[in-house]
């Protein structure tokens, strides 16, 4: 499972570095069919890589309110919960329905903000 978080990590800074296919900034509709945005979190960047969708938000939430609401919407939506990853400030979510995955990645940023990170990809 650890190679599985690399390699969307990987994509993710990939994407993010050589600024794919940035869009205006609204939540991607392939997104919005799986999992609803995070109440009130600002969209900070959005990237489609072939099949691939990434949005980067913040929050004022604490990391553990975020992943607690992201656990409950997944499980909502049928999603099923593969990995859990709480630590101290830093929380994965990895999760499979169909032919894709969801990785929600939040962190906490120096301002004490909550950095959102969800991946949309195929299996």
């Amino acid at each position: 499972m650890s190679k599985r978080f690399i390699f969307f990590g990987v994509l993710v800074v990939f994407a993010i570095s050589m600024n794919v296919a940035l869009s205006a900034m609204d939540y991607p509709e392939d997104l919005k069919k799986a999992v609803a945005p995070y109440p009130n979190a600002k969209i900070l960047q959005t990237v489609n890589v072939t099949g691939t969708v990434i949005v980067i938000m913040e929050a004022i939430d604490k990391p553990d309110t975020v992943f607690e609401f992201y656990k409950r919407e997944l499980t909502a939506n049928g999603w099923k919960i593969l990995t859990e990853v709480k630590q101290e400030g830093h929380n994965t979510l990895i999760s499979e329905k169909g032919s894709n995955n969801i990785v929600v990645d939040i962190g906490m940023d120096q301002a004490g903000k909550s950095m959102i990170s969800l991946t949309l990809a195929p299996k």
